[in-house]
């Protein structure tokens, strides 16, 4: 499983020029910003992956990316102040810290990585509630017919 934060690109790379009667703030500084977002290929990243992850199975979950960076990792407290810089990150309720990063990619991962599917596989070994694998060279009969339609 592979696990991607799910980044609004358009929305994060939108203009700041504003209008004739209030002119946006910093419109340089936010156009850089958009070129760097945009050329880091995010959007092409996460299509290699998928075409990558096809052929063995490989599962990729978005996470929606809110607050992520804010939340700490060990006793899920969300607190702006908990991110002191672009790099560090202090809990301020357990004082856990790491960098802020790792710790929002923690989030991520959590968030995504520890869901239990439905039939309530918890990926160490094979769930009691999947149905067996058909024997080599059969294909798979469902284990109930439909109601009212005869079994094959």
């Amino acid at each position: 499983m592979v696990v991607l934060e799910s980044l609004r690109t358009t929305n994060m790379t939108a203009s700041a020029k504003g209008t004739i009667e209030e002119p946006g703030k910093q419109v340089r500084q936010k156009s850089g910003l958009n070129r760097a977002i945009l050329d880091k290929g995010w959007h092409r990243l996460e299509l290699a992956l998928r075409n990558a992850a096809r052929k063995p199975g490989t599962r990729i979950v978005l996470v929606d990316p809110a607050y992520t960076s804010q939340t700490c990792y060990r006793c899920k407290v969300v607190d702006a102040n908990s991110r002191k810089s672009q790099a560090e990150f202090v809990c301020t309720s357990c004082g856990h810290t790491d960098h802020a990063d790792v710790n929002a990619a923690k989030n991520i991962l959590h968030a995504a990585g520890h869901a239990v599917p439905a039939c309530g596989d918890l990926g160490v070994t094979r769930s009691v509630k999947q149905e067996p694998a058909p024997p080599r060279g059969q294909a798979h009969q469902p284990a109930l017919s439909l109601v009212g339609i005869p079994r094959i």
